[in-house]
């Protein structure tokens, strides 16, 4: 039930792609206020819409690329070892799938901004 249900938002995100920014900063505003234990599921959802939706343009990649760095941090130093593996799996995920030009170069600079 949980797989269709994020499936379900996933694909009703990519639909209203043009409303990116909007839906962006509701994610943002969202994950903020979750508690710490359903941070990664917002982190797993940004990484669903940002694979499915690449194909149909940047607004999400660009949108997400403001908040993702800060969202995986907060994860990366509050999630103890299971938030440092959830967020370094996230980041290969999300740089292979979304950031292929320059992806390691980026991978490198953002890995270093987690430390």
């Amino acid at each position: 039930m949980f797989l269709n249900s994020y499936s379900a938002l996933s694909q009703w995100c990519i639909f209203h792609r043009k409303r990116a920014k909007r839906v962006v900063d509701t994610w943002e505003k969202q994950f903020t206020i979750a508690r710490e234990d359903k941070k990664i599921s917002f982190l797993y959802l940004s990484n669903d819409i940002l694979q499915n939706s690449k194909r149909k343009g940047a607004d999400y990649v660009d949108e997400f690329w403001r908040v993702l760095p800060r969202s995986m941090k907060h994860v990366y130093e509050k999630g103890g070892e299971e938030g440092k593996k959830q967020v370094a799996r996230l980041v290969s995920l999300i740089f292979f799938h979304c950031y292929a030009i320059n992806s390691s170069h980026l991978r490198s600079n953002f890995i270093l901004e987690l430390s």
